[in-house]
């Protein structure tokens, strides 16, 4: 991953893992968003989390990135979307040119009446496609231009910057998201119900300690038909389908790259048993715990 020289970004240290924190006030006045050229960026060869969105524009690069499940290598003109939580792992990374926006998910919540606004984002939230983006030369060059544009208005920094900051990367990730939909045949978040939101963003957030249906929907104040009605309709899945999916892949992450046991993972995730968080995941995976991780170990 990546940590900035520009103070920007805190590290907390906790059981082996960096994460990286937000530095609201780098600018004095608090301030949601920032943006960094090559220059002020240093790569170290670690495992970092980020508690903050990044997208990440590399102009000219190349190594080895891991990206919580994914491993691909950088390329020119490719943009990389982080989402909090992620877990990177960077080894060998060379990036010659390239620009990194990091912002909150409040810094848009702000702007919009509805609250949640950055999970309509695929690009950033996805689980069935690619976290990276592979973009043509001339129009990566405008999205890159656009980085640059937000990078001088924090610099200059008006009394009408918090607007245009919020318009620039308004405007800039409604593109991408177009671009990446385009790109993986992705369809597009036609996200519109509020509850909806507030469900994408409980599953990415309260996953470890609720697995079941009734939870999210007492969580959500609406009834257990009610959410499946919305899942059935925005997903076409049920409830239970959405949520295993993402339990499933945030379980694949902790066997991936947690140096718990089995049966610590098993609790962290809230089972009643480790005999039950086996069944779940040869349920999904087709796999036990063991034959999941030992491709890994090798």
């Amino acid at each position: 991953m990546l940590v900035q020289n520009s103070t920007n970004i805190n590290l907390l240290y906790f059981a082996g893992m960096k994460q990286l924190i937000f530095n609201r006030r780098k600018y004095g006045r608090e301030l949601l968003i920032d943006a960094v050229s090559e220059e002020e960026m240093e790569f170290i060869d670690d495992i970092l989390q980020p508690s903050f969105y990044i997208l990440l524009f590399v102009k000219k690069g190349n190594g080895r990135y891991q990206l919580d499940l994914e491993d691909f290598m950088l390329k020119n003109n490719m943009a990389i979307f982080i989402r909090p939580g992620s877990i990177n792992i960077v080894k060998d990374i060379t990036i010659e040119q390239g620009r990194m926006l990091v912002f909150e998910g409040a810094f848009l919540d702000e702007f919009f009446v509805d609250k949640n606004f950055i999970y309509k984002f695929n690009c950033f939230h996805s689980q069935d496609f690619p976290s990276f983006l592979p973009i043509d030369m001339r129009q990566f060059l405008k999205y890159y231009n656009m980085a640059a544009e937000i990078q001088e208005e924090i610099l200059a920094m008006t009394g009408d910057s918090h607007h245009i900051l919020r318009s620039l990367i308004y405007y800039l990730l409604i593109r991408m998201d177009q671009h990446y939909a385009e790109r993986y045949g992705a369809p597009r978040s036609n996200l519109a119900d509020t509850k909806m939101l507030e469900f994408q963003k409980l599953l990415f957030s309260t996953i470890r300690e609720n697995k079941n249906v009734e939870g999210y929907a007492r969580q959500l104040g609406i009834s257990r038909v009610h959410l499946n009605k919305l899942c059935r309709q925005y997903y076409s899945k049920t409830a239970s389908q959405v949520i295993k999916e993402h339990l499933i892949t945030e379980i694949k992450k902790e066997l991936k790259y947690s140096k718990k046991d089995f049966s610590e993972i098993a609790y962290a995730f809230n089972f009643s048993a480790p005999s039950n968080f086996s069944r779940f995941v040869k349920q999904m995976t087709g796999l036990t715990p063991q034959e999941f991780i030992r491709p890994l170990s090798n």
